[in-house]
């Protein structure tokens, strides 16, 4: 499937668009001839790109280019702010702005979270080009190049600095990208400086879960993907996915997902 810049940029010379998704529902896989970015702003889905899986969750931003390919499932009360652009290369008044996108060898951080800081920045930036009609390309383009600016600028910390709220980001992001290891919490974060009873206060109120249910849910995305496409078994799946009891594997998969995974392997073929 592909979508078609027509059916979302009101003339052929708008650039940037802004488009809700509130809720995002379940998606197949697409593509599309623009590329976005999209902000969530409230729950959590299952965000397949280029069939490399990830975990969306409030606060999380992700690039999506024009030859990407995407889709949307498992999603619940999933809420994305989604900014539209035709291409870094069709503005009018910005150049060489390449340098403030994930590159193609960083595809597998082309998602991140952001601080409260860079979060509500970059709302209040996406709430004005919404307002904006479009028709000041001068205007519509210095703002999406503070938001891109900001959003890079949200990327960037070193193990263990910042304040609290910017060293528990960091642990999520190194929690996203090795969520199959044997985390022990308390080494975790005494690593990144943080308190283990800072840490669960912050999953609680921010993301609504404890730090153990967060690192179930990658797992169980991964192993969800996995098993929809792939021709592994469920047991090597499990394994790989972090999980070292099949059994307790299958509860888990269960309780997140209202089906065994027998069940998920049976509807995809």
């Amino acid at each position: 499937m592909k979508l078609y810049s027509e059916d979302f940029f009101i003339t052929p010379h708008q650039h940037i668009t802004v488009e809700p998704r509130v809720p995002q529902p379940i998606f197949p896989e697409h593509t599309h001839d623009f590329s976005e970015i999209f902000l969530v702003t409230q729950g959590i889905g299952l965000h397949v790109l280029n069939g490399r899986p990830y975990t969306l969750c409030p606060g999380m931003v992700c690039y999506i280019k024009s030859c990407d390919y995407h889709l949307f499932d498992n999603v619940s009360n999933l809420n994305l702010t989604n900014v539209l652009y035709r291409s870094d290369s069709s503005f009018t008044y910005l150049n060489n702005i390449s340098h403030f996108f994930p590159t193609d060898a960083e595809k597998n951080i082309s998602h991140w979270l952001l601080n409260k800081e860079h979060y509500n920045k970059a709302q209040q930036i996406i709430d004005k080009l919404n307002e904006s009609d479009g028709s000041d390309l001068a205007y519509t383009e210095s703002l999406f190049l503070q938001l891109i600016v900001n959003l890079q600028d949200g990327r960037y910390n070193h193990i263990g600095e910042g304040n609290n709220e910017q060293r528990i980001i960091q642990m999520l992001r190194w929690l996203n990208m090795n969520f199959t290891e044997d985390v022990d919490w308390g080494h975790l974060t005494t690593q990144f400086s943080v308190s283990l009873r800072t840490f669960h206060r912050y999953m609680k109120n921010n993301l609504g879960i404890s730090p153990q249910n967060y690192l179930i849910k990658l797992r169980l995305s991964e192993a969800y993907y996995q098993i929809r496409f792939s021709d592994k078994t469920i047991t090597d799946i499990a394994l790989e996915s972090g999980f070292n009891d099949s059994a307790y594997f299958s509860t888990c998969f269960k309780s997140e997902y209202n089906f065994t995974p027998r069940d998920l392997r049976h509807c995809s073929n």
